[in-house]
């Protein structure tokens, strides 16, 4: 847990936790608590590296590639009248 919140900070995790930082903040002082919940999510997120869970997740596993090289095409041409 250590090495995931002090490695990989890149501009959107940064951008995170300013957001959310901003957001906890002025929504404090304006004594709106449910944005200041949504600005803790934001800081959650960007400490903790990661997304929102209804996100859809990204394979890492790299795909196939089929062979292209071999392709054969049929020239299709319209009738005459």
């Amino acid at each position: 847990m250590k090495e995931t919140i002090l490695t990989n900070w890149n501009f959107m995790r940064w951008l995170r936790l300013f957001m959310g930082a901003y957001i906890v903040i002025t929504s404090i002082t304006g004594k709106n608590y449910v944005f200041a919940l949504i600005g803790g999510l934001f800081v959650f997120q960007a400490i903790t590296n990661t997304g929102c869970a209804a996100c859809a997740a990204v394979p890492s596993s790299k795909v196939e590639q089929k062979d292209t090289e071999n392709i054969e095409f049929e020239e299709i041409k319209p009738d005459k009248q």
